[in-house]
């Protein structure tokens, strides 16, 4: 595998992984909401994994448009 190769597979798992944080800290927001609790700084967080998994989306795609011959 090249260096170019691994790189894409590293974005792809950052990107699986970011996806799985978000839908569990999406859960967990329901789970806090429906124990009449507050949920503020879940959703806080939310937004930051929701922001970080854009980074990691964007770093994808541009891997994939380079990997094509295009510039992202």
């Amino acid at each position: 595998m090249s260096d170019f190769q691994s790189r894409i597979a590293l974005a792809e798992k950052h990107v699986a992984k970011g996806r799985e944080l978000v839908e569990r800290q999406r859960q967990q927001i329901r789970r806090i909401g429906a124990q009449g609790r507050q949920s503020a700084e879940a959703e806080h967080l939310l937004t930051l994994f929701e922001q970080t998994l854009a980074i990691f989306e964007d770093d994808l795609a541009a891997l994939f448009l380079r990997s094509q011959g295009q510039e992202p």
